[in-house]
């Protein structure tokens, strides 16, 4: 296993999929939810197989959380797994580095809280979710500003894709400012809070969601796979 660099410390701890083959029914989900090309198609065994283990987002379920089969399992409690990482190796110094370089880059992420505008137009690349518009889909985090300390660490989390989060400065507060570039079924910001101020729908909702399309959409979701596989070479 590769070492991993998270917040500038070099982590040993290990976290990737684990797939049960006895409950896997080979839908392909696995590969379409993973945006690092953790999941690769076997041609000699006709499955998808964890090819690049050390490619996972430290403390991500999303494809866990789609899998239709709960066949998909990993080593630890999300939640805890980080926690554990976010005391042992004090990245919080780093995380303030991270935060005030993405407010640098994207100012328009860094708000006011008295008027700031959410907007719920997704960019063009996450408007569609196999077949649904995004905007029907309920997936998104929400923030107690109660809980919220403002250490910033939902906001780098955040991939600069996604970008959901702003900020306030002077408040020294996050705020969800644009909830529909969320990734369907990732919930990595709530799993980095360590005070609990970030909630997302019942997790049930992604998984019968994806059950469904599925069943409505089989052909879509085929075609999906096997462009993703031919574009981004995950076959071996």
């Amino acid at each position: 296993m590769d070492k991993r660099i998270w917040h500038d410390s070099e982590v040993l701890e290990e976290w990737f999929p684990r797939i049960n083959y006895e409950k896997c029914n080979n839908c392909g989900m696995c590969l379409l939810a993973c945006g690092n090309k953790v999941f690769l198609w076997y041609e000699k065994e006709k499955k998808f197989i964890v090819g690049n283990p050390s490619n996972c987002v430290l403390g991500c379920t999303t494809c866990a959380k789609l899998c239709p089969e709960d066949a998909i399992s990993f080593p630890d409690d999300p939640k805890k797994f980080i926690t554990k990482l976010l005391v042992k190796y004090k990245i919080y110094p780093k995380v303030k580095e991270e935060l005030n370089k993405r407010l640098e880059k994207y100012p328009e992420h860094k708000v006011n809280l008295e008027n700031v505008k959410k907007s719920y137009e997704p960019k063009k690349e996450f408007s569609n979710w196999h077949g649904m518009e995004r905007k029907d889909i309920l997936w998104y985090p929400t923030i107690d500003d109660n809980k919220c300390t403002g250490c910033g660490l939902c906001v780098v989390t955040c991939s600069e894709k996604r970008n959901v989060f702003g900020y306030d400065p002077d408040k020294k507060k996050a705020v969800v400012l644009f909830p529909n570039n969320c990734m369907v079924g990732c919930n990595n910001c709530q799993v980095a809070c360590m005070w609990n101020a970030i909630s997302f729908p019942d997790f049930s909702q992604v998984k019968n969601m994806s059950k469904d399309v599925l069943k409505t959409s089989n052909a879509l979701i085929k075609n999906e796979i096997n462009e993703k596989i031919k574009n981004q070479g995950l076959f071996i």
